[in-house]
């Protein structure tokens, strides 16, 4: 008798079980919600649209927003609670965030025009830019990066302009109102035929960052593609 009584409370625990993961599967399927993400323009905009592509598939009812800017923009927003998640460009400050470093590296050079006499170089080294007319990124981590490199030995770079994004600094590159330096990925899938992209030597290069906020209770949607993302690059 004490047998029956055993093995019929193993059964009510495996099907107990199997109810809870048949339950959670569906809730799985059932998955809706939007999601708001910001995005800085990098070679890792297409790393988040080859997650989305398969989370999309997935999970057909959670709708999404991209919002473009510059990692200090993206911030902001994010600090607002316009944004669930977001991929910044380093460097910039993550303290207060929870951090997932992508693990695709942006490599930095220098926009110039094909007419431009730096055009004949294949890399150029960061002493060369001194009195070149230069446009930055107006972040102020991104200054400091190049002003405070050792290779400048206090030499102060010629910067001229400063910009958010990098669509409108192709015409100002073409018309040789200055060179700028940006990351090669900016540039992805943009007509070139008139600029040339100098990486600078030795290389600088930065990573692009997965942040969301501390101490925030994050939707079901969201928290799946977080674990999206980090099944994607834990492997």
């Amino acid at each position: 008798m004490r047998f029956v009584f055993e093995k019929r409370a193993e059964d009510i625990l495996y099907l107990s079980d199997k109810t809870e993961k048949e339950f959670n599967d569906s809730k799985e399927e059932w998955l809706s919600g939007h999601i708001s993400i910001g995005c800085v323009e990098a070679d890792n905009s297409d790393t988040l649209a080859l997650i989305l592509e398969e989370f999309v598939s997935e999970h057909p009812q959670v709708t999404f927003s991209i919002f473009s800017g510059t990692s200090d923009v993206i911030v902001d927003r994010l600090d607002k609670g316009l944004l669930d998640l977001a991929i910044l460009l380093e460097p910039i400050s993550t303290d207060k965030y929870h951090k997932f470093v992508l693990p695709r590296e942006e490599k930095w050079g220098l926009m110039v025009s094909q007419q431009s006499y730096l055009a004949s170089k294949d890399s150029i080294y960061l002493e060369e830019l001194v009195g070149v007319p230069l446009l930055c990124s107006l972040r102020e981590d991104v200054q400091k990066m190049f002003q405070s490199h050792e290779a400048l030995q206090d030499r102060q770079l010629n910067i001229i302009g400063t910009y958010n994004l990098i669509f409108n600094v192709f015409s100002l590159v073409e018309n040789r109102v200055g060179s700028a330096l940006t990351i090669e990925g900016a540039m992805a899938n943009r007509n070139t035929s008139n600029v040339k992209f100098l990486p600078i030597v030795p290389e600088i290069s930065t990573h692009c960052v997965l942040v969301w906020k501390r101490n925030t209770i994050l939707s079901p949607s969201v928290n799946k593609l977080l674990e999206k993302f980090l099944q994607a690059f834990q492997a």
